[in-house]
């Protein structure tokens, strides 16, 4: 059997849709006489006669009419892999996997997410909450496009980028007795129940450190992993905390108290890659969305919050 070309079945499919060449050069928008010499050559590479000639219209014989059923499956593959590749284009289609610390992902980042999702309809987005040692963990196995940790980490398999430099904010309940003060110190917090965040987070022992060398005693009765928890009982009057300034700042809006503390305990987070693999265009789309979400939040905040990446 010769060589069958590509041109060639699309003047066969087009024929058969059309059932004249005539028609069929209308829909490839070439002439009639070209579409008749394709298809004359693509008879006599698959060796059979497909066509009986009845006055202007070619009837389709049986080996034909099989032949077309092959042809239509490939040109279906073809046309579906056309529109997605269309939809990739326009961010209609694909999937974001997101592996995040629970510092932003209690009320901030899924506002953001659904921000984005309502840009970009038919993304699939999948959202994991773990500690920053295990965003980084899963993002150096590539099980996730984009990870948001606090902890800066050292790996040749990942890409750290600063996403936002602040501080530690102080967390009081309502009416509490610092509340009138604008900036709180460690001798402010003297013999004050102190809700920590627990010995996993790295902060916790700057924290500690601080107080330490003002030489202030705290109470310390309650402790707990993450920072939307702490908030919560501060706000229920369980006592006072410091935590990272997304989350005080969310629970601010609740009635939560929320002050700058001196001296400044820093709290970064950073936007983690997979350095084997290529940011995919939705990648860069939400990271860009990320960042304008967190500098707005840092520009209503007050001087509370304030970003640099």
């Amino acid at each position: 059997m010769a060589r069958i070309s590509f041109r060639q079945v699309e003047a066969f499919r087009a024929v058969m849709i059309a059932g004249t060449t005539t028609g069929a050069a209308e829909i490839l928008y070439i002439s009639q006489p070209a579409v008749s010499r394709l298809l004359s050559d693509f008879e006599e590479s698959v060796g059979v006669q497909l066509f009986e000639r009845q006055k202007k219209r070619l009837v389709p014989t049986p080996e034909a009419m099989i032949l077309f059923e092959e042809v239509e499956k490939s040109f279906v593959g073809i046309e579906k892999l056309a529109r997605t590749a269309e939809e990739l284009k326009v961010f209609h289609r694909g999937t974001l996997r997101i592996v995040c610390l629970p510092a932003l992902a209690q009320d901030f980042l899924p506002a953001v997410v659904s921000e984005f999702m309502a840009r970009h309809e038919g993304v699939a987005v999948t959202l994991q909450v773990r500690s920053s040692q295990q965003v980084a963990d899963w993002i150096a196995n590539q099980h996730f496009d984009i990870g948001l940790s606090a902890i800066k980490v050292s790996d040749p398999a990942i890409e750290v980028r600063e996403l936002a430099s602040s501080r530690l904010l102080c967390a009081l309940p309502p009416g509490h007795r610092l509340a009138e003060k604008t900036v709180i110190v460690p001798e402010d917090l003297e013999g004050e129940q102190f809700v920590s965040l627990g010995t996993e987070q790295s902060v916790r022992y700057k924290v500690d450190e601080v107080f330490e060398k003002a030489g202030v005693q705290r109470k310390l009765l309650f402790d707990t992993q993450v920072s939307h928890v702490a908030c919560a009982y501060v706000l229920a009057g369980g006592g006072v905390s410091l935590v990272d300034p997304v989350t005080a700042i969310n629970y601010a809006r609740q009635g939560l108290e929320v002050r700058r503390f001196e001296p400044a305990i820093p709290f970064n987070y950073n936007i983690l890659y997979p350095i084997t693999r290529s940011q995919s265009q939705l990648g860069k789309e939400f990271s860009q969305l990320l960042q304008k979400r967190l500098r707005q939040m840092s520009d209503r905040s007050n001087g509370l919050f304030c970003t640099q990446g």
